[in-house]
Parts: C-alpha cells; structure tokens; sequence
C-alpha cells in the first residue's frame, strides 16, 4: 500500500489515525533524473573504454525524427538498448515493434549499422565493438596500430 497525502488526509478525517503530519512541498524541489540502470551503464562505460567518440540520443533521421540511443559517428554505427523489460514497453506491442522494424529497415537504407541490445545480451557489446572495429580496419585496409597495409 502506498501512503500518499490525500489517504492520509482521509484515514485521519475518519478518526483512523491520529495527529499526522505532512511536510509541505520544497519550494526548490529537486528533479531526480530517472536511473539509466546497470544495462545502460555498462554500454556507456564500454563504449568510453573504447576511445571512440559516441553521442547519446543521436537523430539519424530528419524526417521522421528517428534516434539512436548512441551513435559512434567514424563507425557508422547505433546502438539501441530496447527496453522491453516494463509493463509499458512500446517494444512489445504490435504497434511498438512494427514502429522498431521501420526504423531499423530505414537506418539500413540509409547505410547504418546497429547494434541491439536486451537485459540478457547487453553484455556482447565489448565483443561486438571490437569485432565491428576489426571489420572496418580491413575494408579501410588498416593494421591494427592504425596505418595502412
């Protein structure tokens, strides 16, 4: 149960309870950003370790006002987290995914790569990066300590 002021109001004009006390709103009251959560946290955190430069919340479409969770910009490349863990997740309902598949068929179209992520599998990102970074180093033609063959 959920003790918010109006029940409290009501349990005590009942004479339920007693001499309560609620404090008044803070004039500044302070936002808490919503937690990103241990998911998010680690691709962020992999994504710094890779010294790549990523943008969070990149619009990669002008026209339909798509985004990428985040974008590395050398690599061509987004990567979605896809949070179909909530009760209110648009990924799980028709509408949701069949909106997901147009974007992704349209970030093809427009020459992205993408990287998707879940609670279950958000731990390849390390691997995945490293082997995108491989892939793109041999169509460039670049060894691994950055020049040319």
């Amino acid at each position: 149960m959920t003790w918010s002021k109006s029940l409290l109001e009501k349990l005590e004009k009942q004479g339920k309870i007693k001499n309560v006390f609620i404090p008044p709103e803070p004039k500044n009251k302070v936002e808490i950003p919503k937690e990103i959560g241990p998911y998010k946290l680690h691709i962020i955190s992999v994504l710094k370790k890779s010294g790549l430069e990523f943008r969070e919340e990149f619009q990669f479409d002008e026209v339909r006002k798509f985004r990428f969770d985040w974008v590395i910009p050398v690599l061509k490349c987004g990567i979605e987290f896809e949070g179909i863990i909530s009760e209110k997740s648009g990924h799980t309902t028709i509408k949701g995914y069949s909106k997901d598949c147009t974007k992704y068929n349209l970030c093809q179209c427009l020459g992205w790569k993408v990287l998707r992520y879940t609670v279950l599998n958000y731990q390849d990102i390390e691997n995945d990066l490293k082997l995108l970074i491989e892939k793109c180093q041999e169509q460039h033609g670049i060894k691994r300590n950055g020049r040319r063959k």
